[in-house]
């Protein structure tokens, strides 16, 4: 059976066993997560790979809300807090090129600790 066109979530850190038959049954194209999700690094590792595991799809996306400021899942201390998007702002209103470089920065920063977990 292929991918269908949805993306859902799951209830905690780790899958359930009706969870994992869910997946392996209904097959969505990805995967969302929530704070309820997110506990360490490795904890968010694991439940990637198992959410992919469980429909057989390794590049399955992965979505999460990590913007910055209030919109952060990944959150201290085991990852940066980062600033909202209203500091970039500011910095763009003194010094356009400041305020383009420093947001480009914050959202390399974020990429990278997404990638690290196999955030897409």
């Amino acid at each position: 059976m292929a991918a269908r066109a949805f993306i859902t979530g799951v209830s905690g850190t780790a899958l359930t066993d009706d969870e994992r038959a869910f997946l392996r049954d209904q097959r969505p194209w990805g995967f969302i997560l929530f704070k309820r999700n997110i506990e360490t690094p490795d904890q968010v590792i694991r439940l990637v790979e198992e959410m992919r595991s469980a429909i057989g799809h390794p590049g399955a996306p992965v979505l999460i809300d990590q913007e910055g400021g209030r919109v952060q899942r990944l959150q201290p201390p085991q990852w940066p807090a980062y600033p909202p998007g209203a500091v970039f702002s500011a910095l763009y209103d003194v010094d356009r090129a400041t305020g383009l470089e420093a947001a480009r920065l914050s959202s390399r920063l974020i990429a990278a600790d997404l990638a690290d977990l196999g955030i897409t």
